[in-house]
């Protein structure tokens, strides 16, 4: 068994062009740190004051805009830092080469220095609180350069690249600066900018200033990108509360619920011990509480992927949840504008203007964003869901909230509260969210685990059923069996070897609008996977491939072309669409095929065998068959799967109940008992409603019967088809594009896990021996692709194809696929 080795392209990675700067940059920054004891507990302040940028002057040594960037604050900063130069430095080497590389970062550090030295002078001298506060600190870091490297990179990217790059590049800077607010952060986000406006001036490759039009799909990726970075945000800010200054630095007591201290849990329980040890064990300051912290985190990111996949319900609840925050910052701004002892008018305009005007402004972005680009999220949940959603969160609710109020009475809360607390409670139970008003801690095991984890829990499952209906497909409301007979008939107009298995079950249908071209396909993971290419009038298929990936991106579907031809290619190139070599046709010209010569001596002596033995072929549909060769057929067919530790193979290997279809043509062997001995199918290819050609689907073999009795099965056929069509298809060899015997054609991450996939089941199916058997008979070869838009989506397209040709794989048959490939 071989397995595929690593790619040139994947060795260009370590290659010595692209890891000599890091690591370079690397060793002198470790060697600094140790040489002056930074690594530890961060920089002294001898060293600070020598090699760190000054912002408490206006004017600093010049020579500390290069050397602070070889400094890190702590042994935590340096392995982050050094984690991320390794990979950030080694991206932009591999790509834009190592001396634009190093003239990025080194420009990034010096002018993003320099810019956010005269933006704190400014602001220490205009009392912005903020950049006052920032004003008479030091800082040391490679974030700016680092982020420069990687923007000015992006110029040497292709569009979708390039734009995606730099968006999370962007929103993270961004994120940092207003969340975090440290001087770190903003050097950061000025290099990243600066960065993106070197690219076009360093690029190797001709730079387009045109603005571009994103894609539907694109749209939601920079969407949800957007979504799921500032979702992370307040949970930052959570985290650095003791440091952090940045404009949405408060948000987090507004979006996540707050840990009480020691001192509110004292005071809550009015000096009660038993109280304050059951707070401190399973209520306010328990595991409890801090999952709790974290559901509004993951209630964005869920809504981002929801988001992502187009989806109309995670668009509402993105808008709702934004709402409810700006809302809720709006409140607080009133309620600090309208507090009769603040401070004076100068500093409520600088907090109004700095803190509580960003808070509320962030979340209304964010929904005019959306609603700017609603007709993205056109993705509807299915009835089924959305009653199951809705059934769940009401049921879940109001038990929560009956259950919680009897405790409530039954543990003697009324008697150290007023009824109004429970009712200022209960929001608590129900939103993850801080409420505009505090109520006091319950007493009592029952009412405290209820009001811990009974919010966590309730969100938990939505978060969970939320989660499931984005992997739903309901496919179109259409009869089916109307479809079925629609795609038959496109099908005899035309399409390729392979296209009648898009009849087979499991397989949805999209026609185009003027009904000349259809595509099957299958959903698995989120992936549209087509089964072949388009059928119907060849004149359309180009555009049907076109109209199929609007429609499987309307639907939040990654379009993917599977066993398709080398004709589709060119069509849908313009779409970014990638080739992917997967399987090998074998075709057999039958017209003046004899048999004869040398390289045909195994198939003569298989065919003198079978008129030794008197063994005698049977041509006809399944049904036509008597009922004792069905029988028979089903035998060989059921004691074949039962030999595999591995369910039968589905998507485009047919099994019995294909078989039985009256458009297929069967051929049977039977000996002079009637014993079958071997079965084909043949699937008919059509075209102009004429049949042009065969393709075999089905074999199987009795285990008693004669050596080459396949062999004869196929010389059969040709013999059987010379005066009907000039040419058959031995079918394609699932996965056989993929067998790698050299180590030289696992060029990328998809190739790579389709060759795993084809090493897996080698021992299972052993397509490694199907296509030797089929190279018997000297056939001509025609390569398979699949055809995938978005190189992000492969590992989802690798499990799409996995579950494809694998439906319904038990834990137990995965155990054993397991075992056998380490025993392997």
């Amino acid at each position: 068994m071989t397995i595929p080795t690593r790619s040139s392209r994947s060795q260009r990675w370590l290659s010595p062009r692209t890891l000599a700067l890091p690591l370079a940059y690397l060793l002198v920054f470790w060697l600094l740190g140790i040489f002056t004891g930074s690594v530890a507990d961060g920089p002294s302040d001898a060293t600070f004051t020598a090699f760190a940028l000054d912002f408490s002057t206006a004017s600093g040594q010049p020579w500390t805009l290069i050397t602070s960037s070889f400094f890190a604050t702590g042994w935590a900063d340096y392995l982050v830092s050094s984690l991320l130069l390794l990979i950030g430095l080694g991206f932009a080497c591999r790509f834009a080469g190592v001396w634009r590389t190093a003239l990025a970062f080194f420009l990034g550090a010096v002018v993003s220095s320099f810019v956010l030295n005269l933006l704190l002078d400014w602001g220490v001298n205009n009392d912005a609180e903020w950049l006052g506060y920032l004003g008479g600190s030091y800082q040391v870091g490679c974030y700016a350069g680092l982020c420069a490297a990687v923007g000015m990179t992006t110029a040497q990217l292709e569009m979708l690249w390039r734009r995606r790059i730099r968006l999370l590049l962007l929103a993270v800077s961004i994120m940092f600066m207003l969340y975090l607010g440290v001087g770190q952060s903003i050097l950061a986000f000025f290099g990243a900018l600066l960065g993106i406006a070197l690219g076009p001036l360093l690029s190797r490759r001709k730079t387009d200033f045109h603005l571009r039009h994103s894609s539907t799909r694109e749209t939601r990726v920079l969407l949800a990108t957007i979504v799921a970075v500032f979702a992370i945000g307040p949970l930052i800010a959570q985290l650095t509360a003791s440091f952090s200054a940045g404009p949405l630095s408060l948000i987090n007591q507004f979006t996540l619920q707050a840990g009480l201290d020691a001192e509110a849990v004292k005071e809550a329980c009015n000096n009660q011990a038993a109280c304050e040890n059951l707070q401190s064990i399973v209520g306010a300051s328990s595991p409890g509480a801090v999952l709790l912290t974290l559901i509004p985190v993951l209630l964005s990111l869920v809504c981002a992927e929801g988001l992502r996949r187009g989806r109309r319900l995670s668009f509402w609840i993105t808008i709702a949840v934004q709402g409810y925050l700006a809302a809720l910052c709006l409140l607080v701004s009133v309620v600090y504008l309208l507090d009769p002892g603040s401070d004076s008018t100068s500093e409520v305009l600088s907090v109004l203007a700095v803190y509580l005007a960003p808070m509320v402004l962030a979340p209304l972005l964010v929904i005019l964003a959306l609603i700017l680009n609603r007709h993205a999220f056109q993705v509807s949940s299915t009835k089924q869901s959305v009653r199951q959603l809705a059934k769940t969160s009401l049921i879940l609710s109001v038990t929560l909230v009956v259950v919680y109020s009897v405790a409530w009475f039954a543990e003697d809360n009324l008697d150290n509260d007023v009824p109004t607390s429970l009712l200022a409670q209960l929001p608590h139970l129900l939103i993850p969210f801080p409420g505009p008003f505090d109520s006091n801690l319950p007493q009592g095991l029952i009412c405290t685990l209820l009001y811990t984890f009974g919010a966590a829990a309730i969100w938990l499952v939505l978060l969970y059923l939320l989660i499931r209906d984005y992997w739903r497909f309901s496919g179109q409301n259409t009869d089916q069996a109307a479809d079925r007979e629609k795609a038959a008939q496109l099908i005899r107009r035309g399409g390729d070897s392979l296209s009648h298995m898009a009849l087979w079950d499991n397989n949805h249908y999209w026609f185009s609008p003027d009904g000349q071209a259809g595509i099957g396909y299958q959903v698995h993971h989120g992936v549209a996977l087509t089964v072949a290419g388009p059928f119907g009038d060849p004149r359309w298929q180009a555009a049907a491939a076109q109209g199929f990936v609007a429609h499987s991106i309307e639907l939040g579907l990654v379009p993917c072309f599977y066993s398709a031809p080398a004709t589709l290619g060119p069509g849908i190139a313009e779409l970014g669409f990638r080739p992917l070599e997967v399987a090998e046709e074998t075709r057999l010209q039958v017209t003046s095929q004899n048999f004869r010569g040398k390289e045909w001596q195994n198939v003569r002596t298989a065919i003198n065998k079978a008129r030794k033995l008197e063994i005698k072929e049977l041509w006809g549909s399944y049904a036509s068959f008597s009922p004792g060769v069905r029988a028979q057929i089903a035998q060989l067919s059921e004691e074949w799967v039962a030999e595999k530790a591995l369910p039968q193979l589905g998507f485009t290997l047919g099994g019995l109940d294909e078989l039985k279809d009256d458009s297929v043509l069967c051929c049977v062997a039977l000996d002079d008992a009637g014993t079958v001995l071997a079965v084909t199918s043949w699937l008919p290819v059509y075209q102009d409603g004429q049949i042009n050609s065969w393709t075999l689907d089905f074999m199987r073999r009795h285990p008693d019967s004669f050596n080459g009795v396949m062999e004869f099965m196929i010389a059969s056929a040709v013999k059987y088809f010379q005066q009907q069509v000039s040419e058959i298809s031995l079918s394609g060899t699932p996965l056989a594009g993929s067998f790698n015997q050299d180590g030289e054609r696992a060029e990328d991450a998809m190739t790579r896990l389709l060759a795993f996939l084809a090493v897996t089941l080698e021992p299972f199916y052993g397509f490694r021996s199907l296509a030797a058997f089929k190279a018997r008979f000297q056939p001509t070869h025609r390569t398979m692709y699949m055809y995938y838009q978005d190189p992000l989506a492969l590992p989802s397209i690798a499990l799409a194809v996995t579950e494809a040709y694998l439906p319904g794989q038990s834990a137990r048959q995965r155990t054993q696929m397991l075992r056998q490939l380490l025993a392997n």
